[in-house]
């Protein structure tokens, strides 16, 4: 960091400071967050007959989320409970302006978003408006804002806004980090199933993730070149192959709908022989600990 970035970032006050991306990587607040953005969309689908205030909430657990609609804002509410298993406890908050009150580019303006946890015995707050964990819940809250506003969205248009930004985030992720790259994929999968896939195509993207889960335990006795494949299967070769097939028209979608399942397959089982493969590793070291054991105390 220079001189300028330091002293910058002393002046900056806390609730604009970014939070340590490691503080919100945790799998409960991943799974809190995922499960946001599931409640934010079934709330979107669901709008009442008129443009009115309205508050829900969603409680397990081990966290609760608050929604409230109003006529100027949308506020959401994301906290960790007592039998939470995040290792720090946390409160989100993010507010933001209804579009027709204050906008960018068409989409209401954030006014808040901030994170606020203790630390070390302090109470701290931080910003995540830029965080890419985020970027869903934001278009999620767009989407309950056009629909509580009985606008007709350009769903496909914002829908591939949303496929581009998951795919800019799985292109960001660390190779050397496959879990991560894997939970990435996984949501970018997700995204991919908002344009109505064909569902032998859907379910083969699935079963990619499910045989690829298979791998991360020992991904290392893998050789280089199993594990750049896998690496580039979904950080390049999937996210490629299904934006080139959604930019289709809907005839030459029909035309290249076999071939893309078929290169999908082979990607399954090149994945189904790494796992094979693996199993048969771990029985070989079995096998030679047994021997060793039994070299080592036959008497």
């Amino acid at each position: 960091m220079s001189w300028y970035d330091t002293v910058k970032l002393f002046f900056t006050p806390d609730h604009k400071k970014q939070v340590e991306e490691h503080l919100i990587r945790d799998t409960a607040t991943r799974s809190l967050i995922e499960d946001t953005e599931d409640f934010l969309r079934r709330i979107a689908e669901n709008p009442p007959s008129s443009n009115e205030k309205r508050t829900i909430r969603r409680k397990q657990k081990e966290w609760t989320i608050k929604v409230k609609v109003k006529h100027t804002t949308i506020t959401i509410i994301m906290m960790d409970q007592k039998h939470s298993t995040s290792p720090i406890k946390k409160r989100f908050v993010i507010v933001c302006y209804r579009k027709y009150m204050k906008a960018h580019n068409g989409v209401g303006l954030c006014k808040e978003a901030t994170i606020r946890y203790t630390k070390d015995g302090r109470a701290q707050i931080r910003s995540i408006r830029e965080s890419p964990l985020f970027h869903t819940i934001f278009y999620r809250i767009h989407q309950i804002d056009l629909a509580y506003s009985n606008e007709t969205a350009s769903t496909s248009r914002h829908s591939k806004e949303l496929l581009s930004s998951q795919q800019s985030l799985l292109q960001e992720t660390s190779p050397n980090n496959v879990a991560m790259l894997l939970e990435e994929s996984r949501r970018y999968v997700q995204a991919v199933k908002q344009f109505s896939l064909d569902p032998v195509i859907e379910s083969r993207l699935t079963r990619l993730l499910q045989q690829a889960d298979q791998l991360k335990e020992d991904f290392l006795l893998l050789d280089f070149e199993e594990r750049h494949i896998v690496r580039r299967m979904f950080k390049d070769d999937i996210p490629s192959l299904i934006h080139t097939y959604l930019s289709l028209s809907v005839k030459h979608q029909l035309e290249q709908k076999e071939n893309l399942y078929i290169t999908l397959t082979k990607m399954e089982l090149t994945l189904i022989d790494y796992v094979d493969r693996l199993e048969k590793l771990r029985v070989d070291r079995m096998n030679h600990l047994l021997r060793l054991q039994s070299i080592r105390y036959d008497k």
